[in-house]
């Protein structure tokens, strides 16, 4: 084992929690040093992005046939994209307070992605060729630095069929300010729940998003200017850099793009803004950044077996409706069940496929697999099962399982590849506990785990990887979120869960190479009406001009 890969593993270890002890976290909540969920670049020029008042005619269910025309780049285009992907979708407030949610799910609602734009071909007079990052708040591009005429006509030639890209980086403080050690796995969900979320939205406007595999830290930090100047602001973490292109277009592989885009861009506008006065620093994280570092020459193989194709489930729900409802339920109605057609489907849309949103917008080798405990799905009997997600992990998973008390028997009339592992059983109590006590994991329909093929994944394509292994699994966090909307149910991510405990019932090595990364749970939400809900840009004078009333509730 390297030395890098041991360090990535004792930080997976010391950030576990247990049933004895939680992983190293803040003793209370300083508020006084919460971080502002809104990084802006003062100085920058600002362009407002126009908000949308209708929404698109594109059914949910097209979002996976791939059957969505391409809509030309317009700047409404990258407004409803950008707005659907990172936007604010509703404000929640008590009357004393506020807060606002977004379209891309977070850990807490604390929200460390930042996202930024690349465009290399002009949309207009205003949205010219630069990089630009996406203020949320106000729905609008800070134009961070200008690319040169001849520059951007170098990279259309270099990527001829993109117009341009989509960089995202992470703020660990905004997590680690409520979470401590373990922030760094939660900043990685965060990272996977925004690309599934970009490409969702791309997928409404008949477009791609797709990662660059071959993208180093270095790069992603010189392309989106990421070094900051400003001592005092909090630094950003280069996470990925993805293309976007319409549907069907062709994304020239390893292009050497980033490497070129850097030597020519040197003139950067704005200075990041601080987002907390004080701040506690947490030496697990510091001491294994160095080792998480992705370089140039570390790319992944993409996966021949990421073709198999989600069951076609018919749908006449409009997807911008879906995406814009979309809410983590705080608690679950006790006794709610759903059907196993409905079942079946949130199940079938987490099989990786490399021609289907959202697991095409990051092409690495299929490392998860679903434990999903049944509590109440209409014909299915309640008990712990297993969804492999690629037949290449089959094998390994089940040896790994160092118990006899699992059968191991394919569901009946069921084409996708689950097993039964142990039913009938009432295993309520234990989704709960396993979970940090939390009685939304076994209130719901059902609720999973999910288990990474971690070892062999990180001495596969590198320590790096450790972090890829979360996106995978916040990209399947979002399919759930979207499915469970489209059943009329909701989804809610738990990062608290003890590790060890949840190896322990599947009689998995508690520092062996199958990691449990992130719990899931779905079912019919108990809805807080103690709040008001607002939509997400009430605030903004461009909307009160139109006539919007400044405090309109809407439907939660």
């Amino acid at each position: 084992m390297s030395n890098a890969i041991a360090r990535i593993r004792a930080y997976h270890k010391v950030t576990k929690h247990s049933f004895s002890g939680y992983a190293p976290s803040p003793g209370f909540l300083d508020w006084d040093a919460q971080p502002n969920p809104f990084r802006r670049y003062d100085g920058a020029p600002l362009f407002a992005l126009p908000l949308q008042k209708e929404c698109l005619p594109v059914r949910y269910s097209d979002l996976y046939t791939g059957t969505v025309e391409a809509t030309p780049l317009t700047r409404e285009s990258l407004s409803r994209f950008l707005e659907l992907a990172f936007g604010l979708s509703a404000w929640k407030t008590t009357g004393m307070e506020s807060w606002s949610l977004r379209h891309n799910p977070s850990s807490g609602n604390l929200h460390p992605t930042e996202a930024y734009i690349i465009l290399w071909q002009a949309i207009d007079h205003k949205f010219v060729p630069g990089i630009y990052h996406y203020a949320a708040h106000e729905h609008a591009l800070e134009l961070r630095a200008v690319l040169a005429e001849a520059t951007a006509q170098k990279l259309q030639k270099m990527q001829p069929n993109c117009f341009g890209a989509l960089g995202l980086s992470s703020i660990h403080w905004r997590e680690e300010w409520k979470y401590g050690a373990r922030a760094l796995r939660y900043c990685q969900h965060d990272v996977g729940h925004a690309l599934a979320s970009a490409s969702y939205s791309a997928a409404m406007h008949g477009w791609q998003i797709r990662a660059d595999t071959t993208a180093s830290d270095q790069e992603i930090v010189d392309v989106l200017g990421l070094a900051h100047s400003n001592s005092e602001c909090e630094p950003e973490h280069p996470d990925l850099i993805a293309f976007i292109a319409p549907r069907d277009s062709e994304i020239v592989d390893d292009s050497g793009i980033w490497n070129t885009l850097a030597r020519w861009v040197t003139d950067w506008r704005g200075s990041a803004n601080q987002l907390s006065g004080e701040h506690a620093h947490w030496p697990q994280i510091i001491s294994s950044l160095p080792f998480l570092e992705k370089t140039s020459s570390i790319s992944a193989q993409p996966s021949s077996d990421n073709n198999i194709m989600s069951t076609a489930f018919e749908s006449s729900q409009v997807a911008e409706k879906i995406i814009r409802q979309r809410r983590s339920a705080q608690r679950m109605q006790l006794g709610d069940g759903i059907s196993r057609q409905e079942f079946l489907q949130m199940l079938a849309r987490t099989l990786p496929s490399s021609r289907s949103v959202p697991f095409a917008a990051l092409p690495y080798t299929t490392a998860v697999n679903l434990l999903i405990f049944v509590h109440k799905v209409d014909g299915l009997a309640p008990g712990l099962y297993a969804l492999v997600r690629s037949p290449n992990l089959y094998d390994n998973f089940k040896q790994a399982m160092q118990t006899q008390d699992f059968s191991w028997e394919p569901v009946e009339d069921c084409e996708l590849p689950l097993y039964t592992l142990s039913a009938p059983m009432d295993y309520r109590k234990t989704a709960s506990q396993l979970s940090c006590y939390q009685g939304i994991a076994g209130h719901s329909a059902f609720s999973l785990g999910m288990i990474a093929n971690m070892q062999n994944t990180i001495e596969t394509e590198g320590a790096w990887a450790y972090r890829r292994l979360f996106w995978e699994a916040g990209l399947i966090g979002q399919v759930l979120y979207l499915e469970a909307e489209a059943c009329g149910l909701s989804g809610t991510g738990i990062g608290c869960f003890f590790d060890d405990n949840v190896h322990d019932l599947l009689g998995l090595e508690a520092e062996g190479n199958w990691q449990s990364l992130y719990h899931f749970t779905v079912g019919k939400a108990r809805v807080d009406q103690r709040l008001t809900t607002l939509s997400g840009y009430h605030h903004l004078q461009r909307n009160k001009t139109s006539g919007e009333p400044l405090d309109e509730p809407v439907a939660t």
